[in-house]
């Protein structure tokens, strides 16, 4: 790297004492001014608590974390989790994480590495500015304001969206790669710090690895554009070889399972949510809705307000100082290409390039549409805006402090430091939301005490209702991974909670949770289940119609938990010897009407869209073929299949059943009633559209052919 005159104390105690005073920034920003307030959980729903999970996870099994996740032994009982299929990031951060809250317990060591993130993206900023040739008291300041931005401080909790101290040291790769000049060989510290990047990033959450990929792609495109020797390549070339080698290292089993399309496909809307989660430039500009200024804070809300649908909002705020050096970035751009000072506009076209990307309808919307729709979010490349911004503001502060005195400079700097970090953070020294939390996590852990005292250690526990991890979003009232409460405050039980959606294992669940209650009892009494955790918030009768149903099953109701749990516990007696699931039985397949009881005996097979319901009517829609499966006990008996027939006018619907035709007909609003004979075990019948499919248009990008409706199975 290239020499800059060092400071007295040596940089790396410049850079140690700024780690240390943004550390004991998050102390008191966060209002954690002992460690009951560290151990305190700020957030107890949504996505943080399934970070709390991966941390737990981690701890227990940290061999099987860091090289596998293919068994969960304390969840998906009695089969144990899957998650190979689904990316699980940033291991290595994980599994010391989960050594480390052996010792500190879960909620204060995740806020340790979270406070040391924010630390580490101090030290980088102030390190790669230090090379920019910044003044220690303007990078100081700015490293600060890096470290301690809307996006970092939001994020955090995830310990992965906010490892943004990957971002500089990224930048400084790809625009020296760009930049004009001698053919001369790089030095070996550029080689070792693209490689260690490299290799970083592809364990790294896979939205940091893939928007990391593209801005190191476009400086890549820039620098062959320019014809830049290879020698000033080198570099860039060795951050993308190895991260895209370490990604495919790290997510192999991921990507496997999407291309085959095994499990967790379909997960919403692609196409919509491309739009929903894009890239807004406006989300740069406007402040939180909870923002420290009321003025500023309506102004948000009245934004949120005028946006239809979920999205992520805020998080790219930048800050009255970030939005000062973004207004003097653009400055500096016209005047250079005024200047035609064509080398100097790479942060421009750093702007540009991410725009291009992630805005509505950019490049990654037709990524999206060619199938490649997992990094939905393109509004997360957005904080690439604040460094090229804050670097901008950095060099040209110290230009313009020179002639003043050094103890004028450093006072300036800190006073914009403390300013900055004031306005662009949230308000989060509060302690009643962590306090109210913490009520909350101590009393499930009172009650996973006295289960592990009463239960036989290793006990199964069957959580209703039965949720799909992960995003299965609100059930009821239930929050999303509340089931994963009792996880982390107890150390023996194992829980059914936390099969992928689309798994077999999955299926078993919701095809038993359907069952009524005698059999409900007897088939995970024989999977060796020994109690049933029943949340009230997902049911609209709080539980009482299933409790009703497990009490005539001669199920007893353990005494209710101590305090406000929402939770209700009935005792199995697991089988001495428990057999496994069998998660080959086709009634394990969809059912035609998720809401209704497992025996019914319809199941969407495949080709299905799923149902929808309106007016007391149920339908399902499909392209040009379908299979519905109709299971049957006993003899061969003859039934009657009754439904009713959309599709657009002239087209036909032919039936076969086994291979042969059993009836054709045109779409008809009347009911319909067909004799369907049916042999013991599965009946597989194919539904096939002749004539045009048609697109609804809108919000709904589907291909749709024909519907059926109210579909129903008599069998005499």
């Amino acid at each position: 790297m290239s020499p800059f005159p060092l400071s007295k104390p040596p940089l790396w105690l410049q850079t140690l004492l700024l780690m240390l005073l943004c550390g004991a920034g998050v102390a008191v920003l966060f209002g954690r001014w002992g460690w009951a307030d560290w151990s305190q959980p700020n957030w107890l729903e949504g996505d943080p608590v399934e970070v709390y999970a991966r941390v737990r996870i981690a701890g227990e099994q940290p061999f099987h974390a860091l090289f596998s996740f293919t068994h969960l032994e304390r969840l998906g009982a009695p089969f144990g989790a899957d998650w190979s299929a689904y990316p699980v990031p940033d291991r290595l951060v994980f599994v010391l994480t989960g050594l480390v809250a052996r010792l500190t317990g879960l909620i204060a060591a995740i806020h340790l590495a979270a406070a040391l993130i924010t630390t580490l993206n101090a030290a980088s900023f102030y390190l790669c500015a230090r090379w920019l040739r910044c003044r220690w008291e303007w990078a100081a300041a700015l490293a600060t304001i890096f470290a301690f931005s809307t996006y970092n401080i939001r994020w955090g909790i995830t310990l992965s969206f906010s490892q943004t101290f990957l971002i500089p040291p990224l930048l400084l790769i790809a625009a020296r790669a760009a930049r004009p000049g001698p053919a001369v060989g790089p030095h070996r510290g550029w080689l070792v710090l693209a490689a260690g990047l490299g290799l970083w990033l592809g364990q790294a959450n896979p939205y940091v690895a893939f928007f990391a990929g593209i801005v190191a792609g476009g400086g890549l495109i820039l620098s062959l554009l320019r014809r830049s020797p290879g020698p000033r390549l080198l570099p860039l070339l060795i951050l993308l070889g190895t991260l895209v080698t370490s990604f495919g290292l790290s997510n192999h089993a991921a990507i496997a399972s999407q291309l085959q399309g095994s499990v967790l496909t379909n997960r919403g809307d692609s196409a919509l949510d491309l739009r929903r989660y894009a890239l807004r430039p406006a989300d740069w500009f406007v402040p939180p809705a909870d923002h420290r200024v009321p003025a500023l804070a309506a102004w948000g809300r009245d934004y949120q307000a005028a946006r239809t649908g979920p999205g992520e909002f805020f998080y790219n705020y930048l800050g009255l100082a970030g939005l000062a050096g973004l207004a003097l970035l653009l400055v500096q751009g016209c005047q250079r290409l005024r200047q035609r000072r064509w080398s100097r506009l790479d942060p421009l076209l750093g702007l540009a390039w991410i725009l291009i990307f992630g805005v509505a309808g950019g490049l990654n919307a037709w990524l999206g549409a060619a199938g490649l729709d997992m990094f939905r979010a393109s509004t997360r490349i957005g904080i690439y805006a604040l460094p090229w911004a804050l670097f901008a503001a950095g060099t040209w502060l110290s230009r313009h402090s020179v002639s003043r005195s050094r103890l004028t400079s450093v006072l300036l700097a800190l006073f914009l430091a403390l300013v900055a970090v004031w306005e662009q953070t949230p308000p989060l020294a509060d302690r009643t939301a962590p306090t109210r939390n913490f009520a909350r996590w101590q009393a499930v852990a009172d009650l996973t005490a006295r289960l592990e005292q009463e239960l036989p250690p290793s006990t199964r526990v069957f959580q209703l209702p039965v949720v799909a991890f992960p995003e299965a979003g609100r059930t009821g009232t239930m929050p999303d991974y509340d089931h994963f409460l009792p996880l982390f405050t107890s150390s023996s039980l194992h829980f059914s909670y936390g099969p992928l959606e689309g798994s077999p294992a999955l299926r078993w669940m919701r095809y038993v949770s359907r069952l009524p209650g005698r059999d409900l009892v007897a088939a995970l009494e024989q999977a060796g289940f020994g109690l049933i955790w029943l949340d009230r918030r997902a049911y609209r009768d709080e539980g009482d119609a299933l409790a009703a149903q497990l009490s005539s099953a001669g199920v007893a109701e353990l005494a209710p938990p101590a305090g406000s749990l929402p939770v209700r516990l009935f005792g199995l007696t697991p089988a001495a010897n428990p057999v496994r699931p069998d998660l080959a039985d086709p009634r394990l397949n969809e059912s035609w009407d998720p809401t209704a009881a497992a025996a019914s005996p319809l199941l969407a097979l495949g080709g299905w869209y799923p149902l929808e319901q309106a007016d007391g009517n149920r339908w399902r829609w499909a392209q040009r073929s379908a299979v519905l499966g109709a299971w049957h006990n006993g003899t061969a008996q003859a039934g009657r299949l009754h439904f009713r027939l959309g599709a657009p006018a002239g087209s036909v619907v032919v039936l076969r059943l086994g291979g042969r035709e059993i009836w054709r007909g045109p779409p008809d609003p009347a009911l319909r009633e067909i004799p369907l004979p049916l042999a013991p075990g599965l009946n597989s019948l194919e539904w096939e559209l002749i004539g045009r499919t048609f697109r609804p248009g809108g919000t709904d990008p589907r291909e749709l052919g024909f519907m059926v409706e109210n579909l129903s199975l008599s069998v005499p």
